[in-house]
């Protein structure tokens, strides 16, 4: 499963993009937490409701089309986009901007985090950034754990109307992410964490099956608001998701991304 945040800030969204839980708490915790399942039953419960382990490493690129609605005042804004992503961690993301203002770019080719906006140029990440963009791996379902310094089941609660594993995680860069998966169908329900916004759910629904693997073909952005209220940010809704179908060309750096890079090791 990817998940994705682009780089294009909601302030940019007058012409164009920037990807994040509603948790309605209030259904209790299981009363002993011994009856609880580990997180490591509940992931490798979700990678064999995906499919299992051989159906996901079948396969070893994607390509993912569809439309990115951002919710704003003025409006809803509808923006094309196609997401290419390769083993181990390679991707690319193209959003189209309104108005005729040309594609947003951002990508990760296993080493360099990058963004090329029309308007305002090529930019290299770092830090942090670096990791979190590598953490869009192909694989991510199977490796998941492997990205967290702890991962422990908090409890069961009520989460989009559904009986959900809240499950409590420190990624390896000491940021909190939790996960939502349904006590049902053992399927990802949301991700939580904190972003620029604020506090942020992403939620995944509408799941289908493309070529022996589960793929969630809508996923929906809230974020809470300063008055506490949740508000949708962004839906993305996927129109085509197929398997192994990507040139890897796709990944290479574009040009402006590499003259900046090749500035940078020569500045002082």
């Amino acid at each position: 499963m990817i998940h994705w945040f682009s780089r294009i800030s909601t302030s940019q969204l007058s012409a164009a993009v920037t990807l994040l839980v509603v948790s309605f708490c209030g259904s209790g915790l299981l009363a002993d937490d011994s009856l609880l399942p580990k997180a490591t039953e509940i992931v490798a419960r979700y990678d064999e409701a995906l499919g299992g382990r051989d159906a996901i490493l079948r396969h070893t690129s994607s390509t993912m089309r569809g439309t990115v609605d951002i919710l704003q005042p003025s409006g809803v804004v509808k923006l094309p986009f196609v997401y290419f992503a390769a083993a181990p961690y390679l991707r690319v993301e193209k959003v189209t901007l309104p108005n005729g203002a040309g594609e947003n770019l951002n990508g990760f080719d296993g080493t360099t985090s990058w963004g090329l906006d029309p308007r305002t140029g090529p930019e290299v990440d770092s830090g942090d950034d670096v990791q979190s963009a590598k953490r869009a791996d192909f694989y991510y379902p199977l490796d998941e754990l492997t990205w967290f310094k702890s991962m422990e089941t908090v409890g069961v609660e009520d989460f989009e109307g559904r009986p959900c594993y809240h499950l409590h995680g420190v990624n390896n860069w000491g940021k909190s992410n939790d996960h939502y998966y349904d006590r049902e169908t053992g399927l990802l329900t949301a991700y939580e964490f904190q972003a620029d916004p604020g506090l942020v759910h992403e939620i995944f629904s509408d799941w289908q099956k493309v070529d022996g693997v589960l793929v969630s073909m809508k996923q929906t952005v809230k974020v809470k608001s300063k008055d506490g209220d949740w508000k949708i940010f962004r839906v993305i809704t996927y129109s085509s998701y197929t398997f192994n179908d990507v040139d890897p060309a796709v990944f290479t750096l574009p040009t402006p991304v590499r003259d900046l890079l090749a500035k940078s090791k020569l500045s002082p």
